[in-house]
């Protein structure tokens, strides 16, 4: 490989993970804590995210549902519901 190929080959990589980071997306994730306020503390696999506001359908949280999570990149998370057992 060539200097030039191997450059190429770094700035594809970081591009790739810059676009990535700046998608939104979806997550399953674990409630780790009911808040007040209508948040809920969540565990996923990036890592836990506290006070992630969830929608009113999601009305009655218990620690240790698995739940659908939509993220953007500005840091807005939302939790839309909880998944079936």
């Amino acid at each position: 490989m060539t200097p030039a190929q191997s450059l190429a080959e770094t700035v594809q990589r970081a591009a790739s993970r810059a676009v990535a980071q700046e998608a939104c997306g979806w997550l399953i994730a674990t409630v780790t804590a009911i808040n007040s306020g209508g948040t809920v503390d969540i565990e996923t696999s990036r890592g836990p995210v506290e006070a992630v506001r969830r929608l009113k359908s999601y009305a009655s949280p218990v620690v240790g549902d698995r739940v659908k999570v939509d993220f953007k990149p500005d840091g807005n998370w939302i939790v839309v519901d909880a998944l079936a057992t």
